[in-house]
């Protein structure tokens, strides 16, 4: 496509041939594309370009910009050379992307895993010495709560006598206070 004289006025070699132009895309794409692939598309084309490793540089500059119809466009590979046939062998497409979850995962050396694996543990142990402190408060607000029923009874008549319920209620902010301490004590 890019030697043939039927379509140099849309598509041609650089002045150094280590890229290619092509210009009114509108045109080009009527014209030219069809006739070399199952469509038109020049979107269609440059993706094609694209999985196959070429790059697009934009000669258009911004404030130029229209419409697709006239803008200049420009593409460039490593192994497409004007006067080097031999290197188009060398143009592969692009592999599949593998599962992005695999895509994103990172071999990470020897000693920098030891240390992660060991803060993970680290960090296991905290949690664990977390809950058994929780169940503590937990029982201690509970004896107290039960304290409080003792001295409840033993002197009906006060008037500070407070229930079991509004007992449990004010300790249990207790115990949130203190896992909130406990908190900041493990992270500092």
């Amino acid at each position: 496509m890019i030697s043939d004289p039927k379509s140099a006025h849309f598509i041609a070699w650089t002045e150094h041939g280590t890229s290619f132009v092509v210009s009114n895309v509108g045109e080009f794409s009527r014209s030219i594309l069809g006739s070399h692939f199952k469509h038109n598309n020049f979107s269609s084309f440059v993706r094609q370009l694209n999985m196959y490793g070429f790059h697009k540089i934009n000669r258009t500059p911004r404030a130029q910009r229209t419409s697709t119809d006239s803008q200049t466009w420009e593409f460039s590979h490593l192994k497409f050379l004007r006067g080097r046939p031999d290197l188009l062998d060398e143009i592969k497409r692009k592999a599949l992307e593998p599962d992005p979850a695999v895509k994103h995962r990172v071999e990470l050396p020897g000693e920098v895993a030891a240390q992660l694996g060991a803060m993970r543990d680290e960090n296991r142990r905290v949690w664990e010495q977390v809950n058994i402190e929780r169940r503590r408060a937990d029982k201690l607000v509970n004896v107290v709560a039960q304290l409080w029923d003792v001295v409840g009874k033993g002197f009906p008549g006060s008037s500070e006598y407070y229930s079991r319920d509004e007992v449990q209620a004010s300790f249990g902010f207790c115990h949130q206070l203190s896992i909130v301490i406990l908190y900041l004590i493990i992270a500092l």
